[in-house]
């Protein structure tokens, strides 16, 4: 079951990796964008993705990597709890 969620997640990382021309990144407003229009049921509020946006990008480069892309969806979901 994990696998194919994870090759769901892979999928939507990919497509929005895409539309900004790389495959191994998302920029944070790339990234804002793909929860917003995939996991918008989890969204509360965008305050709170907003914080959970920054808390991702420990080394302040402005991207997402897909495993920083499943710790969040993991968060927003509670499948990591």
């Amino acid at each position: 079951m994990e696998h194919l969620l994870n090759d769901n997640l892979l999928k939507y990382f990919t497509q929005y990796a895409l539309m900004e021309g790389s495959t191994s990144a998302l920029s944070l407003g790339g990234l804002k964008n793909l929860l917003q229009n995939q996991f918008a049921q989890y969204l509360k509020d965008s305050f709170s993705l907003d914080n959970i946006i920054k808390s991702l990008d420990k080394n302040n480069d402005g991207s997402i990597s897909f495993d920083e892309f499943v710790m969040v969806v993991k968060k927003l979901t509670g499948a990591g709890q």
